[in-house]
């Protein structure tokens, strides 16, 4: 077993086992937002297919040298743009305010840890040979855990709101691509690592903000 499936399985394993720990809390994230071990089938997949994907020969972008468009550096932030839009326009997300706080950054910390984790592990090349840190896509990685967030946070009121969050998402993806930035494979792997990152912290975090609720009580009874 290679390197590259060593850490997809154990990918795959932290999918699987981290939710089985989420139990309902009382918060504002309801009993339905524990997330079924099939929800996690479509991250599993792309961050499999990246995997997959990576040394294979038939991974090389676009045909062209240089940079397409520098749209990409703004574009993954388009997700988490349109979440404060809504919110200044009075659209009221699933959750309160203080859960959706959290719930951003924990899937942040999460999606990042993970993203450079690997890149300091796998040492991919950028297509430009630039550096060696191009697997997985860190913007990408970036613009779909923003999308997965807009989508929780967002998918009760219309569905075009989830279809925008990963427009911009996937056009950030193509676009790193086209700029010679990412493989195919680093992408689709962000993709999915961004995506697993909001929904394994949905499901553990109203285990978190009960167990410190929980202890700031025991606290102030000590006191």
């Amino acid at each position: 077993m290679t390197m590259i499936q060593r850490l997809y399985f154990i990918f795959v394993f932290w999918l699987t086992t981290v939710p089985l720990f989420a139990q309902t809390a009382g918060d504002s994230i309801p009993t339905e937002r524990r997330f079924p071990l099939r929800s996690f089938i479509v991250p599993a997949t792309l961050v499999g297919g990246g995997a997959a994907w990576l040394g294979h020969p038939t991974r090389e972008p676009f045909n062209h040298t240089g940079t397409v468009s520098s749209a990409d550096e703004y574009l993954r932030f388009g997700p988490y743009g349109l979440r404060v839009a809504l919110q200044l326009a009075g659209v009221k997300p699933a959750v309160n305010l203080g859960d959706e706080i959290a719930v951003t950054v924990l899937s942040n910390v999460v999606m990042g840890g993970v993203t450079e984790g690997l890149k300091r592990t796998i040492h991919s090349t950028r297509p430009d040979g630039s550096d060696r840190r191009s697997f997985p896509s860190g913007h990408a990685a970036v613009a779909f855990t923003g999308a997965e967030l807009l989508h929780q946070a967002y998918k009760h009121k219309s569905p075009w709101i989830s279809i925008a969050g990963y427009a911009m998402a996937s056009a950030t993806a193509v676009l790193r691509v086209a700029n010679e930035q990412h493989h195919w494979a680093d992408v689709l792997a962000g993709a999915g690592i961004g995506i697993a990152s909001v929904k394994v912290t949905y499901a553990v975090y109203p285990v978190i903000k009960r167990k410190l609720l929980g202890h700031r009580r025991q606290s102030k009874n000590q006191l």
